[in-house]
């Protein structure tokens, strides 16, 4: 198959021809104006693309190239118009090590734009790249129907096992690598079928995604313009052990856990506390200081300690939710002077049943604890030095916990970071440690290239308060014009109370009720910060 050729600085890809540029508008409301292009004879063009291997050196890390699979024109369809979707392998340069699996979407009218789509949880899924982004949803058109070229990949394995952990190439792809080294491929594959390189590029995700968009930022600034990072698995690590000590309190320890209906006796006496603590009594802790110090687990606690029934707690359940409401300090420091995990929103509304749920989910548990050591170390307080050891190793590959972010903001990058305080997979308060840590290094300066916004009532994706935004529409907007989020409104996309909406404010601001209006309306809510 003949190659295709990479710009070096010695050559340049060929020029598959332009049909015209017209003036569009890109992205929805403060979105600037661009130029768009339209691919000639896109069929056949897309055809071609399944006969062209990528080189090697069509890669800045090590790889033996690249091989499309399947090239296929796929009809305009609904909002989304049509596209060359392009499947195919990048190829490790050690044969006996996995390939990392892509799909590349190539609009026939592009708006000169990439997006990467990030992941979940262990990968090994091919993400392709189609429909909303993450936390789009809603009324937000997605990505590919405003032009972008969108890709995703599997992140180098397949599978939701955990067994690619033991190879070294594949631990690399999954933590960070693939980012770059699918970048670089759509890079090739850009300039080949537009014959231009793309004028902005953009990754969006969460959770593992999330953690893939701060790994853009920290490690691979000069491949991106902007990136929008939802509750990010960054210090995966620390988070490891931290969810394993929460089942180690709660499975581990007899009569530790909480069944349904004593979850909801929890979840219902958070809320007589804490609900109106904002001024609305509409399902939705906002105002998370005044709700820390205001509920006590202990006024739950049974008569004699012990476990009476549904209506009450035992003292070694509420010994259960005391640890998780808590910091847990390390012995040793992980990787950027990460000293601490936790706490939990167990006793500000937090969602139980990811914890609690029908007890430890086998496969789950088996990949967490295959990512940090061996599991009888985590179910202590504490790890031996040589335990550490290997902890901190897979940290210091894995986790996006870096706040050297000099390098992305000096070239003009931004960063929208956003969390939810429902969250019991990666907790709020590993989010803004992280966003403190930042906040620390640039003081005044990081507005210029930063926001970060909680959401309350928003989960792991979900929640009582299920955050729908249009991010990209935001992030675009800034990156090309200037124009920073400016009062952003985030819609409730969960089923008894979709289409509500509430002002998605900076932390350490969180929506307070003016005192009239709709709760259901943002206008009827101020960001406050007491």
């Amino acid at each position: 198959m003949s190659g295709l050729h990479y710009a070096t600085g010695r050559s340049r890809s060929p020029i598959l021809g332009i049909l015209g540029a017209t003036a569009i508008a890109l992205g929805g409301a403060g979105a600037v104006q661009a130029q768009d292009v339209s691919v000639p004879d896109a069929a056949s063009r897309c055809a071609a693309l399944a006969q062209r291997r990528v080189p090697a050196d069509a890669f800045a890390l090590p790889t033996s190239g690249a091989t499309p699979l399947e090239a296929k024109i796929v009809a305009a369809n609904g909002a989304e118009g049509e596209y060359c979707r392009l499947r195919g392998s990048i190829d490790a340069a050690n044969a006996s090590d996995p390939a990392i699996m892509f799909q590349v979407n190539l609009p026939s009218r592009w708006n000169l734009k990439t997006v990467q789509f990030g992941g979940g949880g262990s990968n090994g899924v091919l993400i392709e790249a189609t429909g909303a982004f993450s936390n789009g949803g809603g009324s937000t058109p997605s990505a590919l129907s405003r032009g972008f070229v969108t890709y995703g990949s599997d992140s180098g394995h397949q599978g939701r096992g955990s067994e690619f952990l033991d190879n070294p190439q594949a631990f690399a792809n999954y933590s960070h690598e693939a980012v770059k080294r699918t970048k670089d491929l759509v890079t090739a594959l850009v300039r080949t079928y537009y014959g231009r390189d793309a004028r902005r590029n953009y990754h969006i995700g969460g959770s593992k995604g999330g953690q893939e968009a701060l790994q853009a930022a920290q490690r691979y600034y000069a491949d991106f313009d902007g990136v929008v990072s939802y509750y990010p698995a960054a210090q995966n690590q620390s988070l490891t052990i931290g969810w394993n000590r929460l089942w180690h309190f709660a499975f581990g320890t007899p009569g530790g856990a909480l069944n349904t209906a004593e979850q909801t006796l929890l979840k219902q006496s958070v809320m007589k506390t804490c609900d109106g603590l904002d001024g609305a009594t509409d399902g939705i802790v906002s105002n998370m200081a005044a709700c820390e110090t205001a509920f006590d687990a202990r006024r739950l606690r049974c008569p004699d300690g012990g476990n009476n029934g549904d209506q009450c707690l035992s003292d070694v359940q509420i010994a259960t939710l005391r640890e998780a409401g808590k910091r847990f300090k390390f012995a040793y420091p992980m990787p950027n002077d990460v000293t601490s995990v936790g706490p939990w929103p167990v006793l500000t509304g937090g969602d139980l049943q990811l914890w609690l749920g029908n007890g430890v989910d086998g496969s789950q548990q088996a990949f967490y604890r295959a990512t940090a050591a061996r599991p009888e170390a985590l179910k202590s307080t504490g790890l031996s030095r040589a335990a550490w050891a290997k902890v901190a190793y897979r940290a210091k590959v894995y986790d996006a916990s870096n706040p050297d972010l000099d390098a992305f903001r000096a070239k003009g990058g931004k960063l929208l970071l956003v969390q939810g305080t429902t969250d019991m997979l990666v907790p709020l308060s590993m989010t803004t440690d992280y966003y403190k840590r930042i906040s620390a290094r640039y003081g005044a300066g990081l507005k210029s290239f930063a926001r970060y916004y909680v959401a309350p009532g928003f989960g792991h994706g979900g929640g009582i308060f299920h955050m729908q935004w249009d991010s990209l529409s935001a992030l675009d907007a800034w990156v090309e014009g200037g124009l920073a989020p400016a009062q952003p409104v985030a819609t409730d996309g969960a089923a008894e109370t979709r289409g509500r909406t509430r002002p998605l404010c900076e932390y350490p601001s969180w929506p307070k009720y003016r005192g009239s209006g709709s709760l259901d309306l943002a206008d009827s809510f101020l960001c406050a910060r007491r």
